[in-house]
């Protein structure tokens, strides 16, 4: 009792160190988590889930410290997202991340800006242990295996057994595989015809409904031995069958019907990264005559991916994502450009598939511990973008299938377990209670939808800041006769720049700096259109906005010197306001300050500023140029 007592005071207090700089190492993000980065946001979370259902109820007090055991074993999960000129990269994350009790929807977004800022989350919720990440930190893999190894360390807890130190299988250091065995190829592009949609009506925005079917690993291996085929082709044929039957008339098909199969790049490349190394083909039946028999789309299920999944046609894929990361002029283009492009990109490809299936394999635990697990279970973030998707994952002879869906209606996995339980295979089902309430067994949180409420009073309150804009507009025209003076205008402006405060710097969770150089900005052009509206008597431009300047500045440098052991986080800021600063110089030179001592005196502070930070800096400036402009 008293070894277990020093045992979690040990944790819960680690020895002291020496302080450790935030972000003092970074590195760079693989090929694959750079779209990722780029495309996620509210509205496509690009996160899944991993939870291990365990046979007795979850102590949060030794799931946060079975997960302080985990992390070290996983030290490139400990990073946080952070924004270069050019892309995105992971820089060190010296916080502790916690345990929180699962209350929302499951999947959704994990916003870099909040709380510890990890890239992933761990939850509980009755006898479950989740872990949620983002799928730009590792894949299915890599996800597995830090979901495994901290449900380990909970039950060793629980058990009161000493700590199993395994070796370590997969290196912490090696991030881009994709890089590694890149080799220039003739290539093709990936497949942008659109394929069938799933229809019906969309969920609210804070909804997702999950309906999960648990079978028998030997009751499903006898039927794929039937038809002569692999675990994996005969589910995904058995979703393109349905699928054609659900959403189509089961004659004849407008587009095709596609579903988009994850493959795991390290069964056929050496690699020993837990970052992301998988590659996608597009497994589909074409637009024209639907198949009369499940036997017909088998056959060309197995066709097809013994034609796409073998090495030449991978290396093909690799070549070509990589390829496009090489370009120069890609390298050369700034992130906000490069972020839209990406995204018009995305959803371009993503509409030549119906839905994703994956199937990340066997979850594996120690020997003497498997009895106090049900089971495991993957959970992929669907959403209006990607309405529905398909996991797997076995555990000691069971398969678990879980649909996630942004969907109303379950008719697809209704039918699909339907038809294995025809061809005898027993399906033991649950749901989260959204669209199917007869198998649900209350092991999901009731979900309140008040982040949909909120969402549509913002887009109200978007729509009533147009309308009264609008409507000065309006009124000022007809009054101009009489009153000549474009007040709408002011009302336009004060309006955008409240829109701005909503979008950008409430409804975001921004950092403290970019929230000040944002509304700093929105502030000066605000005091501009005033004097400008006034007959531009030069106030503002004379004083009001190097004021504000000088103000900027000063702030920056405060939160440096309180948050020190994080001040490099603050450089870019004050890089931009530096700039920034510049701009009254240019009013002076086109004539329209008239007394310029303030606008000399805000450049040269800045630039002062900026220059004592650069000397004293040294190192930690020249590190922090580095990662934010690295092509």
């Amino acid at each position: 009792m008293v070894s277990e007592k020093v045992e979690k005071k040990r944790e819960e207090k680690p020895k002291k160190k020496r302080l450790r700089i935030q972000g003092a190492a970074w590195r760079r993000l693989d090929n694959t988590a750079k779209l990722f980065a780029a495309v996620s946001g509210e509205d496509l979370s690009s996160v899944f889930r991993i939870s291990a259902v365990l046979k007795e109820k979850v102590d949060p007090e030794l799931l946060q410290r079975a997960l302080v055991r985990t992390l070290p074993e996983f030290e490139n999960f400990r990073v946080k997202l952070r924004k270069g000129f050019f892309w995105y990269y992971f820089e060190t994350n010296n916080r502790n991340p916690g345990v929180e009790e699962e209350q929302s929807a499951p999947c959704r977004f994990i916003d870099p800006h909040r709380g510890a800022r990890f890239p992933f989350r761990v939850s509980y919720y009755g006898c479950r242990i989740n872990f949620e990440v983002f799928h730009g930190l590792t894949d299915g893999l890599g996800a597995l295996r830090f979901a495994s190894r901290l449900t380990e360390h909970y039950l060793e807890l629980v058990k009161k057994l000493p700590v199993m130190v395994q070796e370590r299988e997969f290196s912490p250091l090696r991030e881009d595989d994709y890089l590694r065995h890149y080799r220039k190829l003739p290539h093709r592009h990936y497949n942008s015809r659109p394929a069938i949609a799933i229809q019906g009506e969309f969920l609210p925005f804070d909804q997702m409904a999950v309906l999960q079917g648990t079978i028998e690993v030997s009751a499903l291996k006898t039927e794929c031995r039937k038809v002569g085929v692999s675990i994996t082709k005969y589910l995904a044929a058995v979703l393109l069958w349905a699928i054609i039957q659900t959403e189509t008339d089961g004659k004849t098909l407008k587009r095709p019907v596609a579903l988009n199969l994850p493959v795991n790049l390290r069964n056929f490349f050496e690699s020993e990264t837990l970052a992301n190394f998988f590659a996608v083909v597009n497994i589909s039946w074409a637009a024209g005559k639907a198949p009369e028999a499940l036997e017909e789309v088998i056959a060309s299920v197995g066709r097809q991916m013994d034609e796409q999944i073998v090495k030449e046609r991978l290396e093909e894929t690799i070549s070509y994502n990589v390829s496009n990361e090489k370009k120069w002029y890609v390298r050369a283009i700034p992130l906000f450009v490069k972020h839209l492009a990406m995204q018009l990109i995305f959803l371009h490809t993503s509409r030549a598939h119906t839905m994703t299936f994956s199937n990340i394999g066997p979850a594996q635990v120690r020997e003497e511990l498997k009895d106090s697990i049900e089971g495991f279970q993957l959970l992929v973030g669907a959403s209006p973008k990607q309405r529905m998707k398909c996991g797997a994952v076995a555990y000691d002879g069971k398969l678990c299938l879980s649909f996630t869906s942004a969907m109303a209606e379950n008719r697809l996995p209704e039918f699909f377990f339907h038809f294995l339980e025809e061809k005898g295979i027993r399906v033991e089902r649950e749901s989260n209670g959204i669209t199917d309430t007869e198998h649900d067994k209350g092991r999901y949180p009731v979900i309140a939808q008040d982040r949909e409420r909120v969402r549509r009073a913002v887009r109200g309150f978007y729509v009533s800041l147009v309308l009264v804009s609008l409507l000065a507009g309006l009124t000022n025209l007809a009054t101009y006769h009489r009153i000549p003076f474009k007040w709408s205008l002011l009302t336009a402006g004060a309006a955008a720049y409240v829109a701005m405060t909503l979008r950008f710097s409430v409804m975001r969770h921004a950092s403290l700096a970019g929230t000040l150089v944002r509304q700093s900005l929105g502030i000066q052009a605000i005091l501009l259109l005033i004097d400008a509206l006034t007959g531009l008597r030069g106030w503002s431009v004379d004083y009001a906005i190097p004021c504000v300047a000088l103000f900027e500045v000063a702030a920056v440098l405060l939160m440096m010197l309180v948050n020190r052991m994080n001040w490099q986080s603050y450089f870019m800021y004050q890089i931009t306001i530096t700039f920034l600063s510049f701009v009254p110089l240019i009013f002076w030179k086109i004539g329209w300050t008239h007394h310029p001592r303030l606008t000399v005196l805000a450049a040269g502070v800045s630039v002062a500023a900026l220059a004592a930070t650069v000397i004293l800096g040294d190192r930690s400036v020249k590190r922090e140029l580095k990662r934010r402009f690295h092509v």
